[in-house]
């Protein structure tokens, strides 16, 4: 794997191509032997802004739908490949170069996952953002992927708060200051954590594998947006993540909430 900026969206190239694990029939067969509850599929052809993020599921096993992407119009997501013990091996073999990235930049790593997406010819998935680093390879086929940010301030954080409710909202609009990344098979894709992107297909069935990494800073902007929410709910106007003190008291202030709820419900 080339050098790895984990700062900012760049191209590395990855030597995934060819991998026996990831061939449709084996992520198939992988789809049918994940909890349940780590596949999602429904049709691919959504709008680039699509804020609810609702989308129709054909009435099919995930596995029978990864196996039928050339002509059913799916996207798939698979979460925690790796606990799957020979993706797991995957993980570690080709994942540990983005995670010394990560601490050389001053991150400190506190989590790993390994994402699988499969996707039908023409398949998007819509402006949003992801809590944690990703490392998005392109394994077949090709995907044009955008990314961007908000240059209002306030309509950023508006925009990533949006993704903290419990039902996790898109993004409402594409980013003002954004561009374009066009992934070939052997490429991937830096995107740091809360970095507003979306994705198309090209014309074949795509595969692309994300390692994931959740860091000590990713998971405090969690809380830090999260109170945020609450705080602009009774018509505060907080400051994003940035501040030292005010971070640490918005994580303290989330994690006593957290304490209480589950007392109550011990109760």
């Amino acid at each position: 794997m080339g050098p790895i900026d984990p700062q900012r969206p760049n191209v590395v190239t990855h030597e995934l191509v060819g991998e026996e694990l990831l061939t449709v029939d084996a992520l198939a067969d992988a789809a049918s032997r994940l909890d349940p509850r780590n596949v999602s599929h429904h049709l691919g052809n959504l709008p680039v802004v699509s804020p609810e993020g609702q989308a129709r599921q054909l009435p099919l096993t995930a596995s029978d739908v990864v196996r039928g992407l050339d002509t059913n119009g799916c996207w798939v997501m698979m979460r925690s490949l790796a606990s799957l013990p020979e993706y797991g091996a995957l993980l570690e073999r080709h994942g540990r170069a983005f995670e010394l990235a990560l601490r050389a930049r001053g991150e400190v790593p506190t989590g790993h996952n390994l994402v699988a997406f499969v996707a039908a010819p023409g398949a998007t998935v819509p402006v949003h953002y992801d809590r944690n680093h990703h490392l998005l390879a392109q394994v077949r086929g090709t995907k044009t992927v955008g990314v961007g940010s908000f240059r209002d301030e306030q309509q950023q954080q508006r925009q990533l708060e949006r993704g903290m409710f419990d039902e996790r909202l898109n993004a409402d609009a594409v980013p003002d200051d954004h561009e374009e990344f066009v992934l070939h098979a052997g490429e991937a894709l830096v995107i740091p954590a809360y970095t507003f992107h979306w994705v198309t297909v090209g014309d074949e069935v795509s595969v692309a594998l994300t390692f994931a990494v959740t860091t000590e800073a990713t998971t405090r902007a969690v809380a830090v947006h999260t109170v945020n929410v609450q705080l602009r709910r009774l018509g505060a106007n907080p400051s994003g993540p940035g501040n030292a003190r005010n971070d640490e008291w918005k994580s303290r202030t989330l994690a006593r909430a957290r304490q209480a709820r589950a007392l109550t419900r011990r109760d």
